[in-house]
């Protein structure tokens, strides 16, 4: 058997999504489609519309073969650890090749960025920090440094599911992963807002479903997960945006400077800045539009809001480098020979049943709170990791 891995969010699932797996399934010539999605927050540090298991369901409809939670303390960082945690798991299943939708299907520049980023040399790390002396952001300074090292490559840097493929790559290379590596071109733009497109973005189908703009989202999603999303929105279990604003307030104002300082990825005294919106921020959208700058972009305050939220610290995601489980979410009844292949070709623990979950590890256990915060938010009661079960269709 040969194995397919995607790693996604499916925030929700929508159209593209189910193209990614068809062409995941077709480019790589699997016989089976393995996903490792966000659990309740995503990479961007925002609550999942939906549970987990609801969303699993969706790409399970769609063709996917099983799925499997990537969890918050890789979920909820930069590209490159996210990519790491994804494609750690998937290795750790056993899985031959990795799938991933981008702007731009150029593997060897890809593969030339990844392999530069991965093991810089002097000039391209000296070119980075004149730039960055010159007051280039960070992003831009990389890109062009990139541009001029590797013609051609600089441009792959600038559009989001492009970095995030480099970052797959260099993954690949840190792991000793031999995974083929195939990727399928993307439609439409990440954060694309228009729903009048063949294939609106996550960030678009957002926008309508918190609208009540159903017409839209029916268009823009497979019947089987538009049918899921009707009956979550109809049993009040959607996590709207704003539902942990007070909750992130309250932990904000409330934390020390000793914590504030334990927080993940600091630099250049980011938490500073969070720690001054947050007293006169009444909302999460203020705070952030309230601290953002240059030097500080939205996206990273926003995980750094999220670290807050869930209590993450550095010494945690330090004594957690690599995942050590596969947290199965949902599998297809018809697919079950896939679990001999895990066993043969896989070496990472597969839990499932709420016995798997030893509460006593620390990592199992971060997770467990991770959800039990989102469930606040979503109005449901703590457990949700515990009671959700297996997803099976």
């Amino acid at each position: 058997m040969r194995v397919v891995g995607v790693i996604a969010e499916y925030n929700p699932f929508h159209r593209g999504h189910a193209h990614q797996l068809e062409q995941a399934r077709l480019q790589a010539h699997a016989d089976a489609v393995v996903v490792v999605m966000s659990s309740v927050f995503t990479q961007r540090g925002e609550a999942a519309l939906l549970s987990p298991a609801e969303r699993a369901r969706m790409a399970l409809h769609a063709g996917a073969d099983a799925v499997f939670a990537l969890p918050a303390a890789w979920a909820v960082r930069d590209a490159e650890h996210f990519a790491l945690g994804g494609a750690a798991i998937l290795s750790g299943l056993g899985c031959d090749a990795i799938s991933f939708g981008t702007e731009q299907t150029d593997l060897h520049g890809l593969k030339q960025a990844a392999a530069l980023l991965e093991q810089p040399d002097e000039a391209f790390q000296a070119d980075i920090q004149s730039r960055l002396a010159a007051g280039i952001p960070y992003p831009a300074a990389m890109s062009a440094a990139m541009e001029q090292a590797l013609p051609g490559c600089g441009a792959l840097l600038e559009a989001p599911n492009s970095t995030l493929a480099v970052c797959y790559l260099r993954a690949l290379l840190r792991l000793g992963a031999e995974m083929e590596a195939v990727p399928v071109r993307r439609i439409g733009g990440y954060h694309d807002s228009a729903m009048d497109v063949p294939m609106p973005s996550a960030t678009a189908l957002r926008g309508a479903i918190l609208r009540g703009d159903w017409q839209n989202v029916r268009d823009a999603m497979p019947q089987e997960a538009f049918a899921i999303l009707r009956d979550a929105a109809a049993g009040g279990r959607l996590h709207r945006p704003d539902a942990l604003d007070s909750a992130l307030l309250y932990r904000l104002r409330t934390m020390t400077t000793a914590e504030y300082a334990a927080l993940p990825d600091l630099s250049e005294g980011i938490e500073h800045r969070l720690m001054a919106a947050a007293q006169s921020a009444v909302s999460r959208e203020a705070l952030l539009q309230a601290a953002k700058t240059r030097r500080y972009p939205y996206a990273r305050l926003s995980r750094l809001a999220a670290h807050a939220l869930l209590g993450m610290t550095t010494q945690q995601l330090t004594l957690q480098p690599m995942p050590q489980f596969a947290w199965l979410l949902g599998f297809r009844r018809d697919s079950q020979g896939i679990f001999a292949h895990f066993k043969e070709k896989g070496r990472l623990p597969i839990l499932g049943k709420a016995a798997d979950l030893n509460r006593h590890d620390p990592a199992i256990a971060a997770e467990l709170k991770a959800y039990d915060i989102w469930a606040l938010g979503a109005g449901l009661p703590a457990g949700l990791a515990l009671t959700q079960g297996v997803a099976v269709i």
